[in-house]
């Protein structure tokens, strides 16, 4: 059996692949577009699982044959895409036994930290958070899905946003900022026509947000976060804002978590947005933050090459280093 693992981290906006070693070298990174089939669609994910798959093997100097270990971190249950289909996607041929699917949850708390025990929390597109114990999961919190669930994340925030865009326009809502952010990204022109009753520019804006799957509205999220920033704030941002950090401040309240415990936390929502420089913090996340031992992790990836390893027992502290070294000099080159 070969030495060679295959490690994948799909999320809503990239897929990351590395290849390593046995002792934890990584020897090769691969990169593709969305890898969630919630949002993408299953073709598309599968596409850039293969992608990214296909890129870090050539990178290695490795072929599919290689590899004797595949792990995928993804959200979400097995929905539309069994284990058996992602490892057909990445050309895996090896024993079923170590072809292993995990959350995206769990691949970012062992991307932050080598601890066995601990929590983790992520805010990308969706959220959810969980206690880790004896390096799996044990309880986890939120993560129901953009339609009953993610409070918080960047698809809820962009909801919010375009919601209360809508609001403005009909008169049933505050001026707001957000109004002209969006309106440009869709290419709307406001106007003086009327339909129906309603501005034509609503109109168009309406069947442009209608036109695509809902998960994209997460896009919207950024303008919250730099409306809400800085000396002269959006008053609607910034309340969108502080009701996003209270919903993730819920989710760590329900793991009832013990001072000192260790805390990874990591997605584009929660780096740029929630913690973003300029943006101001809810103070039920603030309380919720203090006395736990909070650690930043980027994305999955380290996480996802570490599960990996961990399909032939414990992962030392120094195989642990090794992989995180490797990795980072890989990503940087």
């Amino acid at each position: 059996m070969s030495d060679h693992l295959l490690a994948l981290d799909a999320g809503g906006t990239s897929t990351r692949a590395v290849v390593l070693d046995a002792d934890g070298t990584c020897r090769g990174c691969g990169r593709a577009g969305p890898g969630n089939p919630t949002s993408a669609g299953t073709a598309t994910a599968l596409a850039s699982l293969a992608g990214a798959a296909r890129d870090a093997l050539a990178q290695a100097g490795l072929g599919t044959a290689d590899v004797g270990g595949v792990v995928v971190a993804l959200a979400g249950g097995e929905g539309p895409l069994p284990v058996a289909e992602l490892g057909a996607a990445v050309g895996y041929t090896g024993p079923a036994a170590r072809l292993r699917r995990v959350g995206d949850l769990l691949a970012m708390y062992s991307s932050g930290t080598a601890e066995a025990a601990g929590a983790g929390l992520v805010s990308g597109t969706g959220s959810v958070a969980g206690r880790i114990a004896d390096g799996d999961l044990l309880r986890v919190v939120g993560g129901s899905g953009w339609l009953l669930g993610d409070a918080g994340s960047g698809y809820w925030t962009g909801l919010h946003v375009v919601r209360a865009v809508v609001a403005h326009l009909d008169g049933s809502g505050p001026p707001t900022a957000l109004t002209a952010a969006v309106l440009a990204a869709e290419g709307v022109v406001p106007g003086e026509e009327a339909r129906y009753g309603r501005p034509e520019h609503l109109h168009r804006l309406l069947d442009a947000l209608y036109a695509r799957p809902p998960l994209l509205l997460s896009r919207f999220a950024p303008a919250a976060f730099a409306a809400a920033a800085g000396p002269d704030p959006d008053p609607v941002a910034a309340g969108l804002v502080e009701q996003a950090g209270d919903a993730v401040a819920a989710l760590l309240r329900a793991l009832r978590l013990e001072p000192g415990t260790t805390l990874v936390a990591g997605g584009s929502t929660w780096r740029r947005g929630l913690t973003g420089a300029g943006v101001p913090r809810s103070a039920a996340l603030t309380e919720a933050l203090t006395g736990l031992r909070l650690r930043a992790a980027d994305d999955g990836l380290l996480g996802a090459a570490v599960l990996a390893l961990r399909l032939d027992g414990p992962v030392p502290e120094t195989t642990y280093e090794r992989v995180r070294s490797t990795l980072a000099a890989l990503r940087a080159a």
